[in-house]
């Protein structure tokens, strides 16, 4: 993508707020994971806010603005994929089956993979605009961070893929290799099969994938 309206620049605390909003609520419209546990949109604000902060300073994360008008039409949060390879219970129970599926990705990874700080990004989360889809800017910004990456020394790239949609992107269109999976329907926590509702895709993918130029 080329356009020379839309500049894309790493994310700093003067547009973490625009973009919190815009990644917040693209995902809880589009994540199927948090349908099937009933999460709203101002529960997962209420509980992404610090751990949002403390990705954004973390200085891996880019945003897309609109030169024209100064509004963010999109964002991709990353962060050091180490710092997140023992996760620790959320405060909210509502979040607890959540955490406990990623739990459960990320110990298979570990049992593949064992990775130092700086080595690994994580792609959290990814956002566009709905006003500006459609035009290449997911895949801009993922070229981006990338770079970015690489500049700090980080060698590969993963990241959590709940939809058909990023797995057909990520696994088929980047060619990242799919390194553990958890299947919905059989996923139990505290005797519940809490994702069971979810058939289209089968399995929570973490897809993992060089740093390329």
């Amino acid at each position: 993508m080329a356009n020379p309206d839309i500049l894309i620049q790493p994310l700093g605390a003067d547009l973490a707020p625009a973009a919190f909003d815009l990644a917040t609520s693209v995902f809880v419209a589009g994540s199927t994971l948090h349908q099937a546990l009933g999460i709203t949109l101002e529960a997962y604000r209420t509980y992404l806010q610090d751990g949002f902060q403390q990705m954004v300073q973390e200085g891996l994360s880019v945003v897309a603005q609109d030169k024209k008008t100064g509004g963010v039409l999109g964002c991709l949060i990353v962060t050091d994929f180490h710092a997140h390879l023992k996760p620790t219970p959320p405060q909210d129970a509502a979040f607890a089956p959540l955490a406990a599926l990623t739990a459960a990705l990320v110990a298979k990874y570990r049992t593949q993979r064992s990775i130092d700080s700086g080595q690994v990004i994580l792609v959290d989360m990814g956002a566009v605009s709905p006003a500006a889809r459609g035009v290449g800017l997911y895949k801009a910004m993922r070229q981006a961070a990338h770079q970015r990456a690489q500049t700090r020394g980080f060698t590969h790239v993963v990241g959590e893929l709940s939809s058909a949609a990023t797995q057909a992107y990520v696994l088929g269109h980047l060619g990242h290799q799919n390194i553990a999976e958890v299947p919905f329907q059989s996923f139990e926590h505290n005797g519940t099969h809490p994702f069971a509702t979810i058939t289209d895709p089968a399995c929570l993918v973490l897809a993992e994938g060089r740093l390329t130029d």
